[in-house]
Formats: C-alpha cells, sequence, structure tokens
C-alpha cells in the first residue's frame, strides 16, 4: 500500500490550517492587516487561482501612488510567504 495519497492530503490540510491562521494573525496583529489578508489567500495552499480581489490589493499596495513604506512592506510580505513554502500552489 502507498501512504504517498494519505501523506498528499495531510499536507494540504496542514497547509490550509496554517493559511487559517496565518490571517487570524493578521487580523489581531498587523498594521497592514489587509495586505497581510490579500497576500496570504492570494498565496493560499489551494490549487485554484487567486480572488481577483486579493490581486487588486497586491497591485494597488505595489503602484506608484504608495508611499515607499507600503511598497516595501508588500514586497517583504510577498518574498517572505514565497520563501517559507514548499507547495507549488503558494508559488503560482
Amino acid at each position: 500500500m502507498s501512504s504517498g495519497g494519505t501523506q498528499n492530503s495531510l499536507r494540504k490540510t496542514l497547509g490550509a490550517l496554517k493559511d487559517t491562521t496565518t490571517v487570524s494573525l493578521a487580523k489581531i496583529n498587523s498594521d497592514y492587516k489587509e495586505l497581510d489578508i490579500a497576500v496570504v489567500r492570494a498565496t493560499n495552499h489551494v490549487e485554484r487561482p487567486a480572488k481577483e480581489k486579493h490581486i487588486r490589493a497586491i497591485f494597488a499596495a505595489i503602484s506608484a501612488t504608495r508611499p515607499r513604506a507600503d511598497v516595501a512592506y508588500c514586497i517583504h510580505a510577498l518574498a517572505r510567504r514565497l520563501s517559507k513554502t514548499h507547495n507549488w500552489a503558494v508559488c503560482v
């Protein structure tokens, strides 16, 4: 018997749980809570395209009209999220 399917299912479940926890913490602890939530939800562990509203929030945060600190924070949040993952769906 192969446990590959069970292990894969467990990884997806743990990834979704981590996403939920990250969103909950962002709601409480973040100065950029809307952006942090958009980053997590746009790069979640679900194998489907991100919702357009989350992508728009990220693009709005990195627009030329935003303060440089906001742009830097967004880039840092995306880089941190992508550097910690081993899941292809998060990277897409």
